[in-house]
């Protein structure tokens, strides 16, 4: 457990260093590592407290170092890297494929279903609104989620994605309400509501 803990701080911190970098002329982002730590922390005992598996053990710790990664950059630079929301979604059905209760059929259906009713909400929406309402990024984060947690748990995780994101607006409304808001990262809410739900089906598995 700890060589996995420690091993999880490292790659987030050169993640968070390079691609901003590489991938979007960014510069590095950098978080203590006491901080990371204590975000991974819980997830790594989490992890080891729910699966005795080492296939499992492995597939979960990489997710959270994908996720957590995410997170950051999202909230720092606005961007979701296509580097890892791919790596994120095929990992996810891998999961389900290794997993006693998964169902990888499901996964490839929620990744499917996931995308394709989101983009054609937000593109009606765009339509009505004339303006940009969600990143693309955003889309494909959507459905690597989806594949991790299979058809039927979708309505949950897009009605807390939901609810978080319109909280976490309406917070940052009203603390700049004299200010111009551009731009909200939806990310956040995406991954919070995924990890939570998949929390939720490790425990009840």
């Amino acid at each position: 457990m700890l060589f996995i803990l420690v091993l999880s701080v490292k790659i987030t911190r050169w993640i968070l260093k390079n691609i901003p970098v590489k991938y979007f002329n960014e510069n590095e982002i950098n978080i203590s590592s006491k901080w990371l730590y204590l975000v991974y922390l819980h997830l790594v005992v989490s992890v080891f407290l729910f699966n005795h598996e080492v296939i499992l053990i492995i597939l979960l710790s990489v997710f959270y170092n994908l996720i957590v990664s995410l997170f950051i950059i999202d909230i720092k630079i606005g961007y979701l890297p296509d580097v890892l929301t791919y790596p994120l979604l095929w990992i996810g059905l891998l999961y389900q494929t290794c997993a006693s209760q998964g169902n990888v059929v499901s996964a490839i259906y929620a990744v499917v279903v996931s995308y394709l009713s989101i983009m054609l909400i937000t593109t009606m929406v765009e339509k009505i609104r004339q303006s940009p309402q969600m990143g693309r990024g955003d889309f494909k984060l959507i459905a690597a989620c989806a594949a991790w947690l299979g058809l039927m748990d979708l309505p949950k995780f897009f009605a807390l994605a939901a609810g978080l994101g319109c909280a976490y607006y309406g917070g940052v409304y009203l603390f700049y309400r004299h200010k111009t808001i551009t731009h909200i990262p939806f990310g956040p809410a995406i991954i919070i509501s995924a990890n939570y739900w998949l929390f939720f089906l490790l425990i009840n598995s």
